[in-house]
């Protein structure tokens, strides 16, 4: 596997901690429990926090913030 441009390791950065491992446990087919004791949430907040990480993402990733 590759490593992401420099740029892209830039803007995730800005993403909170717990954002971040949410996006990463989810994208690598964990469910909500095991991402809600992952990052230390209740599972009901798991879908918010995804929503949440995913829209702070599509921000940092935008043209004007790069």
């Amino acid at each position: 596997m590759t490593d992401p441009p420099s740029g892209l390791q830039e803007q995730l950065a800005r993403l909170p901690d717990r954002h971040l491992a949410a996006l990463r446990a989810a994208l690598a087919g964990f469910d909500d429990g095991d991402i809600a004791r992952l990052v230390g949430i209740p599972v009901e907040a798991v879908p918010t926090t995804l929503r949440l990480a995913a829209a702070k993402l599509l921000a940092a990733l935008s043209p004007g913030n790069q």
